[in-house]
């Protein structure tokens, strides 16, 4: 509880601060409610995976490993603190911002901190890094303009994520770029495999009838986010063994203004089959199973719940290459 370390009578945790931020409502409301809006669902999960899944299948999928493994163990990270401190939320808030987890630390400032931080560490463009951090430090503002956290979630949230953050770039840099293959080439990767599925299944232990709707809903994400981390990590393990070694790496086509409109014809042609199998997959395995599930008895099951995201997690890191490669012999999968 937030009363661990701080008294709930402080600025930290009070209405205080949130009412500070619409001090400029009657001129300037509209526009920081555009840009709250903006944020709140550039910090969302939906937000990420589909970035993840565009850099994945048009950028590198080494790059979208990285970032997915910063997502989804920062996910992991905060939905296990919310679901510790059990700290409520501001009330009342806009009904289109309804969150029902808990909400110390603030998650949306949490994951932003550690995706975008990243985005802003691999891609050199000055002007994108700009964006990158004004995204981070924006995001803390807007969580509390809309009255979703206190002060003191937010500031918790960028802490634990700057911190987060770093761990995970000196991981990424002392181990994974010095040996690319890590994964590809170990003989045990079916005991590995095996191995995450039982740590990101877990979380499904703390489940109880006796959990308050909070804890409930706190837990919905933290499993979510296990699911996912459990799918890509066998996605990574098993792609290898079913993949050629031309496959194992890929990008688009490069653009050569010399060769004319043919260039720019299989660019384009390799962008939308991409594209649809993207679609075809995730409606496959993700959207019908997910409006199936809601017609049934088990709609509320956790363990069918992560069951799910581990399927699609899977599915997209797997099964999205392995059928490019299928179509006219991987035309549209290699570079």
């Amino acid at each position: 509880m937030k009363e661990l370390f701080l008294a709930e009578t402080s600025p930290w945790f009070s209405s205080g601060p949130l009412d500070a931020l619409h001090i400029l409502d009657p001129s300037l409301g509209g526009i920081f409610f555009a840009i709250s809006t903006i944020c709140h669902y550039l910090g969302g999960s939906s937000f990420f995976l589909g970035l993840i899944s565009f850099l994945y299948i048009y950028i590198r999928p080494k790059l979208a490993f990285e970032l997915t493994l910063g997502l989804l163990t920062s996910g992991i990270m905060g939905y296990l603190l919310k679901f510790y401190l059990e700290s409520p939320r501001p009330f009342p808030y806009p009904e289109m911002f309804d969150e029902k987890a808990f909400g110390l630390p603030s998650g949306h400032v949490y994951t932003t901190t550690v995706v975008w931080g990243m985005l802003a560490y691999r891609f050199k463009n000055i002007w994108f890094r700009y964006v990158s951090i004004l995204i981070i430090l924006l995001m803390p503002l807007t969580r509390m303009y809309v009255k979703v956290h206190y002060l003191g979630d937010v500031f918790l949230g960028f802490a634990v994520g700057f911190l987060h953050l770093i761990i995970i770039q000196f991981i990424i840099k002392k181990y994974y770029n010095k040996n690319e293959s890590v994964f590809i080439d170990s003989i045990h990767y079916r005991t590995l495999a095996l191995l995450g599925i039982v740590i990101t299944l877990s979380p499904i232990t703390l489940d109880s009838p006796f959990l308050s709707e909070e804890h409930h809903y706190t837990l919905v994400g933290l499993i979510m986010s296990s699911g996912a981390l459990g799918g890509f990590w066998l996605g990574i393990l098993f792609y290898p063994r079913f993949s050629k070694k031309e496959f194992l790496n890929w990008s688009m086509p490069t653009i050569n203004f010399q060769f004319g409109s043919e260039v720019f014809s299989v660019f384009w042609k390799t962008f939308f089959v991409r594209l649809s199998i993207l679609v075809i997959v995730i409606t496959l395995f993700y959207v019908i199973p997910g409006i199936l599930i809601k017609k049934t008895i088990w709609k509320d099951d956790l363990f069918l719940r992560y069951i799910r995201y581990l399927v699609v997690g899977f599915a997209l890191v797997c099964i999205v290459p392995l059928v490019l490669q299928k179509i006219q012999k991987g035309k549209f999968l290699q570079n």
